[in-house]
């Protein structure tokens, strides 16, 4: 049977890691920001910042499992990047996007990328001990309190100067929604790792507000979903279900709740991400992968490379609290499925970016761009490599 631990190890090590860490741009400074389907780098694309600071998360993460000094170095590039073309130390906070000098080429600001700069930061701070990494995710979180916090969730997205904006990059289907799920999912993400390294009273008592508010305001009890997409008083504007984020978020809101020790959070949360992650099971999986999104009843059977990797995990997490072997077996399913067709087999690449219903790669979307990036996957291996050593039976198969 699969060693997933060993798998998973051998998938990071050989493949994820040295593919992007043969795309530090030493010239210009960060990553490489585009990788064509045919494997070819743009280096003249532009550097997205949620994929910079996801970069930042990932080299440092490698750092803190394996003391691999070329992962400290590499985050040591992207965090001088960071700091050097990232910021906006006239107006705060980090840019949309910047073209591959480092110049702004969007200086929107939203706070998906406030928060992904948190997560960078926290998790550099982790690997380096660099008390300057920390005050700079302190100062983002802060910003977001003040810029994006009312009584009604965050508001997220704003011009250069902070006066807000239609929600226009993370909508979708035409339909601009002032709330999602997708956003108060990862500022959930980042207060975590912030709290985690920080022990700070303040941010734990966001991390209560926003688990309140995924539980009463984002869970659907009916459907044993996380609704999407929302108006300012959290009415839903589009009748979607993202079996990705879906699974992806009964981890990261187990973790929220874990980390605050609070028995009574811990088990009402237990119980409804496991509903969550059963629906999924049941609803959107196979051996052959998780499906993508149901939109006005219209399904999507494509497979998604950061949705295939979410699975993993969630699956994994769903045994761990359960006992359930089933779950256990289908992230074993998952990996397997991964390794036969979602891994592009040429030399030196990584994952495709999507399969089509019948498992065949859409050949016009990249292998890196703004949104695609080692978040997920390498996030996916470090994750089943910690939760199997922690295991009490060693090494799970």
């Amino acid at each position: 049977m699969l060693n997933l631990s060993h798998e998973v190890q051998k998938e990071l090590d050989e493949r994820i890691f040295p593919f992007w860490s043969n795309l530090a741009d030493y010239e210009n400074g960060g990553f490489y920001g585009y990788v064509g389907y045919d494997g070819k780098i743009n280096k003249e694309a532009e550097k997205g910042v949620i994929l910079n600071t996801r970069i930042l998360w990932f080299f440092s993460s490698v750092y803190c499992l394996e003391k691999k000094e070329e992962a400290l170095k590499l985050a040591d590039h992207a965090y001088d990047f960071m700091n050097a073309k990232l910021f906006d130390d006239e107006y705060e906070g980090l840019y949309w996007m910047v073209d591959y000098k480092g110049k702004p080429t969007d200086n929107r600001k939203h706070i998906y990328n406030q928060a992904f700069g948190i997560y960078g930061l926290c998790q550099y701070y982790k690997a380096t001990g660099k008390v300057e990494a920390l005050n700079k995710a302190k100062k983002l979180f802060d910003l977001i309190e003040r810029k994006c916090g009312n009584s009604n969730g965050y508001l997220e997205e704003f011009d250069r100067i902070w006066n807000e904006k239609e929600n226009e990059m993370l909508s979708e289907n035409n339909v601009i929604s002032d709330r999602t799920m997708n956003t108060h999912l990862h500022v959930l993400e980042a207060y975590t790792l912030l709290y985690e390294v920080s022990k700070d009273d303040t941010v734990a008592k966001r991390l209560y507000y926003l688990l309140d508010l995924i539980k009463n305001k984002i869970y659907s009890e009916e459907k044993h979903a996380l609704k999407v997409f929302f108006d300012e008083n959290w009415n839903e504007t589009i009748d979607l279900q993202s079996y990705g984020h879906d699974i992806e978020g009964t981890w990261l809101i187990d973790r929220a709740a874990e980390l605050l020790g609070d028995k009574d959070l811990i088990e009402s949360t237990h119980e409804y991400t496991l509903k969550i992650a059963e629906n999924i099971y049941k609803n959107a999986y196979s051996p052959l992968g998780v499906i993508n999104e149901t939109v006005d009843g219209i399904t999507d059977a494509g497979r998604v490379w950061w949705v295939q990797a979410e699975a993993i995990v969630g699956f994994y997490n769903a045994y761990e609290k359960s006992g359930d072997s089933k779950y256990l077996r289908a992230s074993q399913d998952m990996f397997k499925f991964i390794k036969k067709f979602l891994v592009d087999k040429k030399d030196s690449s990584e994952w495709y970016w999507k399969l089509d219903e019948n498992n065949i790669p859409i050949n016009n979307l990249p292998i890196v761009e703004p949104w695609k990036c080692p978040y997920h996957n390498g996030r996916m291996c470090i994750e089943i490599i910690r939760r199997v050593a922690k295991s009490s039976e060693g090494v799970i198969y």
